[in-house]
């Protein structure tokens, strides 16, 4: 079979893609054409066909699913599928009417604006959620239409309607996705004949539903498919995005929750590390301070020891000599003595000028 036709034409006739027929071959060791194959067999030139493993000893049968219309199983995108299911729903309000019947609230609400609008009796109230329809009056009662079998179509599948953070709407919601909508026509630009003078602008009947903002914007339009047979494919799309859309806020969530621990960790780290160097300043710092105090004990030493000897031991150096004692114990962290005048800042100084 691999040698009489080739993956693209097996991929139209069964249902498997590239991949998966060549993971079957892998799996039944049966032998792949090699590369140029099929270009050398349309110029009839020779190419070496692979014989199969004689010692095989796996399950040898294949089941192959032939393709065809309508077939679940097809290698379909999830919007057709989704929108052949919905097509399916004989429930689902998808035919759309030649008149208004029992519209929706969002409907009569843009029905009663546009005809106050008519009328020259039209006062703006921001407070009442109308839809967006941007059409020349022939096509109003069509849009009108649309857009009604749509919204039912949006409630009839569990979704609802809302204005959005900036107070717009109503916007589409779907499990908390809000999506802008509106309808419009498509215009003709027709060039002016004189110079200095701006384009006209003709409607040409070609109804447009847009769906959502911005780069995330997604526009269905009248062509081979009319608008109104399109509805079903659209709720389809804004479905699995928002689906999409709560995918993607699941990953931030999640993400955020990671980068939140693993700064957590960091600050913890950094805390540590920063005790860890101040206990080690404290330690290099006071043995310094107790080092430097053992130096002047030794020299105070040696000055009472002469003075003794020298029989020079006057009640003045007694008292300078108990006034210096002091001084060293204040100074050496072991004795931790308070002194009355002096303070951590002022053996910092000394230190600083002991170095020097």
């Amino acid at each position: 079979l691999l040698c009489s036709q080739s993956l693209k034409k097996l991929t139209q006739q069964y249902i498997l893609s590239n991949e998966g027929i060549k993971k079957i071959c892998i799996q039944f060791e049966v032998p792949i054409p090699n590369r140029g194959y099929w270009m050398k067999l349309k110029f009839n030139k020779y190419v070496e066909k692979h014989k199969f493993n004689s010692v095989f000893d796996g399950e040898d049968k294949i089941i192959l699913t032939i393709r065809g219309e309508g077939n679940l199983n097809d290698i379909q995108s999830p919007l057709t599928i989704l929108t052949k299911k919905i097509q399916s729903d004989h429930k689902a309000p998808l035919i759309i009417p030649n008149t208004l019947i029992k519209p929706d609230i969002l409907i009569q609400n843009t029905k009663k604006a546009h005809k106050n609008r008519k009328n020259n009796d039209f006062t703006p109230n921001d407070t009442i959620d109308k839809v967006s329809i941007y059409v020349e009056e022939p096509n109003y009662n069509r849009s009108l239409l649309i857009m009604d079998t749509f919204i039912k179509l949006l409630r009839y599948r569990k979704h609802s309607f809302r204005r959005d953070y900036n107070n717009r709407g109503p916007c589409i919601v779907v499990n908390d996705v809000e999506f802008h909508f509106s309808i419009r026509e498509k215009n003709k630009r027709i060039p002016s004949t004189k110079i200095y003078e701006s384009s006209t602008y003709v409607p040409t009947g070609i109804l447009v539903l847009k769906i959502g903002e911005s780069y995330k914007t997604k526009e269905w339009c009248d062509g081979p498919t009319k608008l109104e047979s399109q509805l079903a494919r659209i709720v389809a799309y804004i479905e699995l995005e928002a689906q999409k859309e709560l995918e993607w806020r699941e990953e931030c969530r999640i993400y955020s929750i990671k980068r939140e621990e693993e700064e957590k960790i960091r600050k913890e780290f950094q805390a540590r590390k920063d005790e860890e160097l101040r206990r080690t300043k404290e330690l290099f710092s006071d043995a310094i301070y107790h080092s430097k105090a053992k130096i002047v004990n030794e020299y105070l030493m040696e000055i009472e020891n002469k003075a003794t000897q020298d029989n020079s031991l006057t009640n003045e150096l007694k008292d300078w000599l108990k006034w210096a004692k002091d001084k060293v114990e204040w100074f050496d962290p072991i004795a931790k003595r308070e002194d009355e005048l002096l303070n951590n800042k002022d053996k910092e100084e000394l230190i600083r000028i002991a170095i020097k």
